[in-house]
């Protein structure tokens, strides 16, 4: 059973919550409840907690992220909604990612982080995919897996085409499309790289989507700055690949567009 550490002043919220949702059944104990960050922290600190949920005014929903970021980085979070049923909503998925994040890897060795990470590509795959049309939802699984990309500052969007794709996968890599994304995330552009975030999606062997995204907390950088160091860091990377991997990836488009949840409108799914 998961335990739920809520933070919150507002106690009605609370009780229609606790009227509606059967906690059992969603393998959760009767959540513990808070009313200040600092209280939050003291009982994060002495207590077991599987994730947090907060509803609490600018200054305290502020110090208790600090401590988020800082001391428990991998534990999954959300925000308190205001209506019963979008409440229940996130509750469910959030059980879906305890689920991951607590799951029997067998003789492997996986900590928190690195499930998290895991979930979040597979979010950000979904993304580029097309398959998640809802800003909403976007923004509930950011903050839930902990994500640090900004989802309101400006993007770089790149598709590639890839000429000799299906010879490729079938013939000299023979690993399949999602070992081949794997290593181009890990080992060529890198998720994360001199203050921006490369996001990779292979998705069927003639077509591959980067977005390049920006952190959540660093200033906002301008256009032309943005676009200039994208590129350099992709160009080089292109190069990269061709050379070890001999793969050939064919820039077919590069834009900017205004923050990553436009993605959820724009996207075509493959």
């Amino acid at each position: 059973m998961y335990r739920l550490l809520i933070a919150t002043k507002e106690s009605r919220m609370l009780d229609e919550l606790n009227e509606a949702v059967s906690w059992n059944s969603l393998s959760f104990r009767p959540p513990m409840i808070v009313s200040t960050a600092e209280e939050a922290i003291e009982t994060m600190e002495t207590k077991r907690v599987d994730c947090v949920a907060y509803l609490l005014d600018s200054q305290e929903a502020r110090k208790l992220s600090n401590y988020l970021n800082t001391m428990r980085p991998s534990l999954p979070v959300f925000e308190l909604q205001r209506t019963v049923e979008g409440q229940t909503r996130i509750i469910r998925d959030m059980r879906r990612i305890l689920d991951r994040v607590h799951a029997d890897f067998s003789d492997e060795i996986v900590d928190e982080e690195t499930v998290m990470a895991m979930l979040r590509d597979e979010l950000m795959h979904r993304l580029l995919a097309g398959e998640i049309q809802d800003e909403e939802t976007l923004r509930c699984q950011l903050q839930m897996l902990r994500a640090h990309l900004s989802p309101e500052k400006e993007c770089v969007l790149y598709e590639f085409d890839l000429p000799q794709g299906e010879i490729y996968l079938n013939a000299q890599w023979r690993y399949g499309s999602e070992r081949l994304e794997n290593a181009l995330r890990s080992n060529f552009f890198g998720r994360y790289y001199e203050d921006l975030y490369y996001i990779v999606a292979v998705l069927n062997p003639r077509l591959i989507r980067l977005v390049v995204c920006q952190r959540v907390d660093r200033e906002n950088e301008p256009t032309e700055s943005l676009v200039e160091r994208a590129d350099q860091h992709v160009t080089q990377t292109i190069e990269n690949i061709k050379e070890y991997l001999g793969l050939d990836m064919v820039l077919l488009t590069r834009e900017t567009i205004r923050n990553l949840c436009a993605l959820t409108e724009q996207m075509e799914t493959v």
